[in-house]
């Protein structure tokens, strides 16, 4: 691991607006980098993995920070922090799978910190808040000099650290509703099963039952850490659909998302094959314990 070092000297900037924030990042040509929690920017700069000229400090925009429930939907400022996410009473009732994961976010401080706009900006395979919302059927809202345009959250990602961005910042996360009867969960692997790990597999699944048949009506399987970027795993979800809720289509969904939607490496913290093994075993523990909950029996 890189040495921290002192902070390379820098400008900063804490624009009071949106447009205040996108005239100053147009004017630097994009070249700035986005300061909002911190968590990980700061880090790579005392490593010397980044040294930017100009931090723009977004953190005083209050339409960054605002939370709004609408019709059942969840709109997300990029600079709301993962914890508060967490702790919201509509997010743990309606979205739980989302509540999950941002709970696992780091530790306290961490997730006190960190926020959901940066996790996802930052554009890391094993980032904890993408599974849930990919699962969810996020979208991003972007500004930049050409101005708005919203796009699916799967279409963010281009690569490890990558994203669409161009001269643009982030401006909002938007969850659409959640069927009543959908369920959710989400499953991390860690090295010590401690929240501050980076995941070394990491699955969303969010399903809605046909309850008069017992039967899938929809799932969505999602994977961290597993793929350049984090993934649907649509080979998984397509053998799902109008299946009984028990039965081998489960165990099938499963080595579909470890064997055709999964492309892990290996790495410090793990193999490529054990990470396809986790994939298995995550994404079938999740479809059974989804499964016996839409048949109304009792978690285990």
């Amino acid at each position: 691991m890189p040495m921290l070092q002192k902070l390379p000297p820098f400008d900063y900037y804490l624009p009071d607006s949106l447009e205040e924030a996108l005239e100053v990042l147009a004017q630097r040509d994009g070249n700035a980098a986005i300061l909002a929690g911190g968590t990980d920017l700061l880090v790579r700069m005392k490593e010397g993995r980044e040294a930017r000229r100009l931090l723009l400090d977004i953190k005083k925009i209050s339409l960054l920070k605002a939370i709004a429930f609408s019709n059942g939907a969840l709109c997300i400022g990029a600079a709301v922090s993962t914890r508060t996410i967490a702790r919201l009473p509509l997010v743990r009732q309606r979205f739980p799978v989302l509540a999950q994961a941002l709970h696992q976010l780091g530790s306290v401080q961490i997730g006190n910190r960190a926020t959901i706009g940066g996790n996802l900006c930052n554009a890391s395979p094993a980032a904890d808040s993408a599974p849930p919302l990919l699962a969810l059927g996020a979208a991003v809202k972007l500004m930049g000099p050409n101005g708005e345009r919203e796009l699916p959250l799967e279409q963010f990602f281009e690569g490890p650290g990558k994203t669409i961005l161009q001269r643009e910042l982030l401006t909002e996360v938007y969850v659409p509703a959640a069927p009543a009867q959908g369920r959710g969960l989400f499953y991390k692997l860690g090295l010590r099963a401690a929240p501050e790990d980076i995941c070394i597999v990491s699955v969303a699944v969010f399903a809605v039952p046909d309850g008069s048949r017992q039967r899938w009506a929809d799932v969505r399987i999602a994977l961290g850490a597993v793929a350049p970027t984090p993934v649907r795993a649509r080979h998984a979800e397509a053998v799902l659909r109008d299946e009984a809720l028990e039965g081998v289509a489960l165990q099938e969904a499963a080595r579909l998302a470890a064997e055709k939607d999964a492309s892990p490496i290996s790495d410090i913290r793990g193999s490529s094959s054990y990470r396809r093994a986790m994939v298995r075993e995550l994404v079938a523990r999740a479809l059974a314990q989804l499964a016996r909950e839409m048949r109304g029996e009792p978690k285990r």
